[in-house]
């Protein structure tokens, strides 16, 4: 009986040592298997396109850099049929007109649209902000949701802001006018 638990120990270690960890993908007889695919990496640089203006947007580890003077951007993601996501206009032209040369929201539009047909919701809905319609918008909205971890699948409205080109947060779904001014203040108390 002494025996087997004085056995049992050494034939533990030899077999941990030929069976390995997880060894199921070693090809046998030193044969070589394809590599995996790597996935598509996304670009950095983005241009962003309304009826009148183009704004450089460029991906980084801590942001989004945008070639504009005023200090804090929110972006907004959305589409014209997304109910929250018409709901939220007024509010956003409200913080456009209180911070005229300290913010500037740039709506990046992750649908399809005819650009008459654009400039007609645009006017309709008394947009004052900058409203992106270029075919880079779904590529820069993904790589803007793989900055901040989220799926590329993400709910819409959703709002990121940055300040000085660095994340400072980001919204998803509807939020409150009041909510988001109070963020925009204190990222540009940040800024002095």
């Amino acid at each position: 009986m002494r025996v087997l638990p004085k056995l049992f120990v050494p034939l533990m270690v030899c077999g941990a040592l030929f069976i390995g960890c997880g060894d199921k993908e070693r090809p046998q007889n030193g044969a070589k298997t394809a590599e995996k695919p790597a996935t598509a990496v996304l670009p950095s640089r983005f241009t962003l396109k309304s009826d009148t203006q183009a704004v450089t947007a460029e991906v980084t580890d801590e942001g989004v850099d945008f070639n504009v003077s005023e200090p804090a951007v929110l972006i907004d993601f959305f589409a014209t049929w997304c109910p929250p996501c018409r709901a939220e206009i007024p509010h956003l032209a409200d913080l456009q007109k209180k911070y005229p040369k300290k913010l500037m929201i740039m709506g990046v539009l992750v649908e399809s649209k005819h650009p008459a047909e654009l400039k007609r919701f645009i006017e309709g809905h008394g947009i004052n902000y900058f409203v992106s319609n270029a075919p880079d918008n779904m590529l820069f909205a993904n790589r803007v949701m793989e900055l901040l971890h989220q799926p590329k699948n993400f709910t819409i409205p959703f709002m990121v802001l940055f300040v000085k080109g660095k994340y400072f947060r980001h919204y998803v779904g509807l939020v409150p006018e009041e909510m988001i001014e109070s963020d925009i203040k204190e990222a540009l108390r940040e800024v002095k």
